[in-house]
């Protein structure tokens, strides 16, 4: 029996999330699961070596042997929820501590309000389980749950592809909200409110298997959607920063050789300033918040997605690039509260191809200036990587 919702408005700011806390404890099946995958995963990389190395390191058996090792990762990746989890963030994979029903995640949730509606059960063109589903929202957008023919792991994805339901077992109680998402779509954006759901989603779908009890959904509030456009200039480096109605906000200028940019309100006063270190291993930007040393964002060594860490007075701030998504899209936390996103304008208009343009979406007012220096920062590390 399901014991009920439990509320905790606070948890966003003292949960983590699945990439910040302990590992997940796996049944016996499923550290048997992981084991098996790796050694399979270690198999595969090693034959892809040995084919590289037989083939002399010719032009045609290292592209075979690249295509092989690129199999042996994967099936690293798919090994355990950590593995997975840290190299895509379109599908999560939840451990499950003994083997699981659809239906008893359809009767916890049936009748919990979320931004994308109550959960009710589907049927997918491409599997032959139900699949238990939140949404679409009149973009598309919507969440969905299945479980493994054993019934030992859960995987929670995102998709837009409305063609692929065959049909309802039956209805959402709870339809989705009529402005979830909607201030984002225009600009051809990935959806972040989409995204901050499905984060929240798992939480709670993991909560859910531990303890027998659910954990509220938060209800959406339409979130402030900025542009984050850059204008040519010979001498360096000039960004707007302009809010829903086309007026600026903040002004970002750089000089050459761009190793300082520095964030101005519409009074040109300078709230922050970004400089970069020249001597360092991986990237390093020094944060300056009204004059004062606000943090040093240093750059991390993960593989798939790019991540930068900053120790703040508040906490740990996290800029995490969202992998397997459409463009280069970034999620700033700080102790695991998102603060906002930075993500692709994929408007096709020739300035969003050209230029460093994007959308800033800030769920907190107060962080804007923040994330705009991020903004400035992800801008500068994507033009250094396509030089």
């Amino acid at each position: 029996m399901i014991s009920g919702i439990h509320k905790c408005p606070e948890r966003i700011e003292t949960m983590q999330g699945a990439e910040n806390t302990e590992k997940q404890q796996l049944s016996a099946s499923l550290r048997a699961r992981m084991w098996e995958y790796r050694i399979i995963s270690v198999i595969v990389c090693a034959l892809a070596v040995w084919i590289a190395s037989k083939g002399n390191w010719n032009k045609i058996p290292l592209s075979v042997a690249t295509v092989v090792l690129i199999i042996g990762v994967a099936i690293w990746m798919l090994a355990s929820p950590d593995d997975y989890n840290g190299s895509t963030d379109i599908c999560s994979m939840i451990a499950m501590d003994c083997p699981r029903k659809i239906e008893e995640f359809y009767e916890a949730y049936k009748d919990v309000r979320t931004p994308l509606g109550s959960g009710y059960l589907v049927q997918f063109y491409t599997m032959r389980q139900p699949a238990l589903m939140f949404g679409p929202d009149k973009n598309g957008d919507y969440l969905y749950f299945w479980l493994s023919k054993d019934g030992n792991i859960g995987y929670l994805g995102y998709s837009f592809m409305t063609s692929m339901i065959k049909g309802k077992y039956n209805d959402p109680i709870f339809p989705a909200e009529e402005d979830f998402g909607d201030n984002t779509a225009k600009y051809v954006c990935y959806q972040s409110d989409v995204l901050l759901m499905q984060k929240q989603l798992r939480e709670s779908l993991e909560h859910f298997v531990k303890t027998k009890q659910v954990l509220e959904i938060p209800q959406s509030h339409p979130s402030e959607v900025y542009t984050f456009t850059e204008d040519f200039k010979l001498t360096g480096q000039h960004f707007d920063l302009c809010d829903n109605e086309g007026n600026r906000v903040f002004e970002i200028e750089g000089t050459a050789p761009l190793r300082t940019l520095s964030v101005y309100d519409d009074q040109h006063n300078e709230i922050f300033k970004m400089t970069k270190k020249i001597v360092s291993v991986l990237p390093t930007y020094q944060f300056y918040y009204l004059g004062e040393l606000y943090g040093t964002l240093e750059k991390k060594f993960v593989l798939v997605k790019d991540k930068f860490e900053m120790k703040v007075k508040e906490g740990k701030l996290e800029l995490t690039e969202y992998a397997g998504s459409i463009g280069h899209n970034f999620c700033v936390t700080l102790n695991g509260k998102t603060l906002g996103t930075i993500l692709d304008n994929l408007d096709l208009k020739m300035e969003n191809i050209v230029f460093d343009n994007a959308v800033i979406i800030a769920y907190e007012e107060k962080y804007l200036p923040l994330l705009a220096a991020m903004a400035v920062m992800v801008a500068r590390e994507l033009a250094r990587d396509r030089s």
